[in-house]
């Protein structure tokens, strides 16, 4: 991957280097903690019609601060229970299993 292609994927999610380069350095980094939160909570993430909603839940996901919490209770199959206590995305995905995802 290049660096014009890196740019754009960090441009798509709103994400500038520097916060990019940050949110690298927070535990779990590498995984994909969104998809399975989702799942968890009862939310289907290949259900988004609108990319803007899923880069904007994606952007409050990689930057976040409670990536061990998040990683830990998903592991202890306890994330549902929870996620409301500590997850940024909490009301995104409350509006979700309300309304279901915004076309």
């Amino acid at each position: 991957m290049g660096l014009d292609e890196c740019t754009g994927i960090l441009n798509d999610i709103g994400l500038s280097r520097s916060e990019f380069d940050d949110a690298m350095r927070l535990p779990y980094a590498s995984e994909d903690l969104l998809s399975s939160a989702m799942r968890s909570a009862g939310i289907d993430p290949d259900s988004f019609q609108s990319l803007q909603a899923h880069r904007f839940m994606s952007r409050i996901c990689i930057t976040c601060q409670h990536r061990r919490q998040c990683h830990s209770q998903l592991a202890a199959f306890d994330f549902e229970s929870h996620y409301q206590d500590f997850c940024p995305n909490s009301q995104n995905f409350a509006d979700l299993l309300e309304n279901g995802p915004r076309t």
